[in-house]
């Protein structure tokens, strides 16, 4: 692995201010103890106050999911190794308006400043997760928090993921860095908290095996040795940028001085005026050196048959003003009411595309737009919690695209003491087609479109415990946008309806453990949307005390299981996945063994993947041509380090 002598200098100096320095105690938080517990909110200090925090994930049934495809209620389409381009095989219609920037093929490895999160700690803070694999693959994430100075926060966040892969030519390395701080005067009247992320994922694309038939007769042992499509392809995506987010009380503070910083309610609180700057950097760059290869011969005519080199640059400013009625009470997501609304500015400057025959840019763009955003929250009688939101583009690029969404939770009975919970869901959704779908041109795709705003109308009911969810969805949408199976963009012009009934469950009776989900789906056209019509994931574990209160060892078995469907092929070029009518995949379940010993606040465990591979039936595919990695031994812990 590159830099591993900064790694390792990085890890000593976390540990070590973790381990040294005394707690800074403060009365900032709502409570203050000294606690080993961490929660976290995301984005900005409005949702501290809003009590949106979430509780750090310790748990050792989820210690041995060491990395972000490897959650307990989803499936992903992956390649033939970790990090690489992926897809939900559960139907996901994003919502995003505006110029959007973002690749979904790779979102789950890309960390910006809407998902930075923000440790709420009580002593210095720091936890290593570590996983190696077979074949040199390393897994290695370091993430410290600690007060500095009375209710200052410093968060750092580094992870580096590598893999040389077992395939030709499918090697990764990817890595992020995250660093951000918190602050709020004595009087909690100003708030500030800032971040800096920085992604690069850095990885060679084989466009899969050429012939299955080889893998699936197991012709060739040697996995490394069998041909792909293509044997002299990377991608290099970049993602960086920083975030200030502010908030300032209209009112000045009124603290009760013989409590110490307790605040003394006020019938009328006027709210706080808010502000968030942010900058964001996406770069995708493109590379083969052999651009002539048959992979290619069934899209667009090649321009430069010595060298493909397609780069993507955009330079995004968003810069948002906002009201609401926060002051400053702190809540537990039980807020009697809450208003907000402001105005956003978007600016985007597309680089363009390179032209390899002139080494020229063209098609350069500035694109601005003004959006209006509003959102509320009433909660009545303890029991009911009505929510929405809503955004419209009133100026510039894609001026009419909105959305609306609202959400009812009822509690059968109270929030604190009740039969479960009732959820209702609405989201509509007017959106344009974007840059990529749009307008496009690299050396092996060329596409310029004008296709109609897409509408969609999400419907969602679920009823809840805090064991068991089952629920239902519904989408409808009109024009929606898709790659057909020439790679390229295609709008359908009449309605599309996909359904979805689910259960997700995490259940512990004495010394078992379960938790995972099951999901039917079906569409009523088949030809446009592919997906699968059961997908299912379960993990069983065993507790066994070994030293009380010291020490645990917890075996367990995960099993998810797809049934047959087209799953979408991959692009590599385009990064993204397009339909393929030609090779199902499905019907195999993926087992994986493990077990976990948990040593105070270590959780160190010996991972077997892939059992099923033992077996010979060489169909474990999510993807066409990309056979998932064989049965592999990987170790890995989790540890936590206090002062």
């Amino acid at each position: 692995m590159k830099n591993i002598k900064y790694i390792l200098l990085f890890i000593f100096i976390m540990c070590h201010l973790s381990m040294v320095s005394k707690p800074i105690v403060t009365r900032n938080d709502s409570l203050r103890i000294d606690s080993t517990q961490v929660k976290y909110f995301y984005k900005n200090l409005n949702n501290l106050t809003l009590g949106k925090i979430s509780t750090y994930d310790t748990t050792t049934l989820l210690a041995s999911y060491y990395e972000p495809l490897e959650k307990p209620y989803e499936i992903y389409q992956t390649l033939s190794n970790s990090g690489l381009a992926h897809k939900n095989i559960n139907f996901f219609y994003p919502t995003q308006l505006g110029f959007n920037t973002e690749l979904s093929s790779f979102s789950s490895y890309i960390k910006n400043a809407d998902n930075t999160i923000y440790p709420m700690v009580y002593q210095p803070f720091t936890e290593i997760k570590y996983m190696s694999g077979d074949k040199k693959e390393q897994h290695l994430e370091v993430l410290f928090c600690r007060e500095f100075l009375p209710r200052f926060f410093i968060t750092l966040n580094y992870d580096i993921d590598f893999s040389p892969g077992v395939y030709k030519r499918s090697k990764m390395q990817n890595s992020f860095f995250n660093g951000n701080f918190r602050y709020n005067t004595k009087n909690n009247r100003y708030g500030i908290s800032g971040t800096y992320f920085h992604n690069k994922i850095d990885i060679q694309e084989n466009g899969g095996i050429v012939n299955d038939y080889v893998f699936i007769n197991n012709k060739e042992t040697d996995k490394s040795i069998i041909d792909v499509n293509l044997t002299n392809a990377k991608n290099l995506i970049k993602v960086s940028g920083f975030a200030i987010d502010q908030y300032f009380n209209i009112l000045a503070s009124t603290i009760n001085k013989s409590q110490d910083s307790a605040y003394i309610k006020r019938k009328i609180d006027i709210g706080r005026i808010n502000h968030h700057l942010g900058y964001q950097r996406n770069r995708y760059v493109y590379e083969d050196g052999k651009p002539l290869s048959s992979f290619y011969h069934n899209f667009d005519p090649v321009l430069d048959s010595s060298k493909t080199f397609d780069s993507v640059d955009f330079h995004t400013i968003k810069n948002i003003i906002y009201w609401n009625t926060l002051g400053y009470k702190k809540y537990n997501d039980d807020i009697p009411f809450y208003l907000t609304f402001g105005l956003e500015h978007n600016y985007t400057y597309h680089a363009g595309y390179y032209n390899v025959l002139t080494q020229e840019r063209f098609n350069e763009q500035n694109l601005s737009n003004l959006r209006a955003n509003a959102g509320i929250i009433i909660n009545l009688f303890k029991s009911t919690r009505i929510t929405g939101n809503a955004q419209i583009i009133t100026n510039g690029y894609q001026a009419g695209d909105f959305f609306i969404d609202g959400q009812w939770k009822q509690f059968l009975g109270t929030s604190n003491k009740n039969l479960g919970v009732l959820k209702f869901d609405i989201n509509i959704n007017r959106q344009s087609a974007d840059w990529f779908e749009e307008h496009y041109y690299s050396n092996n795709f060329r596409w310029d479109n004008n296709f109609a705003p897409s509408t969609s109308l999400l419907l969602h009911g679920s009823y809840e415990l805090p064991f068991l969810t089952i629920g239902i969805k519904q989408t409808t949408i009109d024009n929606y946008i898709y790659f057909g199976t020439d790679a390229k963009p295609e709008q359908y012009s009449s309605t599309l309806n996909i359904s979805s009934l689910y259960s997700t469950f995490n259940l512990h009776l004495n010394k078992f453990e379960m938790i995972g989900f099951a999901s039917l789906q079906t569409t009523n056209n088949d030809d446009i949307v592919h997906i699968p019509s059961f997908q299912g994931k379960i993990k069983f574990a065993y507790n066994i005390t070994l030293v009380k209160n010291n020490s645990m060892m917890q075996p367990s078995i995960a099993i998810k299981y797809f049934t047959e469907y087209y799953a979408d092929a991959y692009m590599p070029s385009l990064r993204t996945f397009y339909l393929q009518n030609e090779v199902k995949v499905g019907n195999f379940p993926y087992v994986d063994l493990c077990v976990t010993f948990k040593i105070k606040k270590a959780n160190i465990f010996v991972l077997y993947t892939n059992m099923y591979s033992l077996t010979l039936d060489n169909r474990y595919f999510t993807t066409p041509h990309y056979p998932m990695r064989d049965s592999r031994l990987c170790l890995g812990i989790n540890w936590r380090l206090y002062k």
